[in-house]
């Protein structure tokens, strides 16, 4: 396998994990590693990306109530997280993924309260990188439940009526 080295420089990433653990931030999640995902030259990455992209908006669907929305994408999560070669490249933990995603699907097939995961990131680098982060990351706030509505889509409403 490849030097995983790619992860621990990537400032994205590092963002997308402390907003995912620590303000809990699940639309930042997906506008964040997005725009990674738009720039990403590698396949193998690009598909990385994805699959946590997919992870933030089914958590963002999942608190906000929307079982529907969060179980569309949930199949993907799950077939993102039974990929050793992705999980591996994500410095991911893939046995204690599978079990997390494995819960999370019954949860919200069982349509029961929604309660924050953690992703168990074994790489103890990318720990150490995202940890250290910390104090620049605020606590879970009521008003991140749905962010969705308040940004501007100017630009999208454009492209549309282009």
């Amino acid at each position: 396998m490849k030097n995983l080295v790619h992860y621990n420089k990537n400032e994205r990433y590092i963002n997308y994990l402390c907003h995912f653990h620590y303000d809990q931030d699940f639309f930042e999640c997906h506008e964040i590693l997005e725009e990674q995902w738009k720039l990403e030259m590698n396949p193998q990455y690009k598909k990385v990306w994805l699959g946590l992209i997919r992870l933030s908006v089914v958590l963002y669907h999942y608190r906000r109530g929307n079982f529907a929305g969060a179980k569309k994408l949930m199949r993907h999560v799950t077939t993102f997280s039974k990929d050793e070669y992705l999980t591996k490249l994500a410095g991911i933990d893939q046995n204690r993924f599978i079990k997390l995603v494995s819960k999370l699907q019954a949860d919200i097939e069982n349509q029961n309260a929604f309660q924050q995961i953690e992703i168990p990131i074994m790489d103890q680098a990318l720990l150490k990188q995202f940890h250290s982060q910390r104090e620049n990351y605020a606590s879970f706030t009521e008003d991140l439940i749905n962010k969705h509505t308040t940004r501007d889509r100017t630009d999208v409403i454009s492209e549309r009526l282009k």
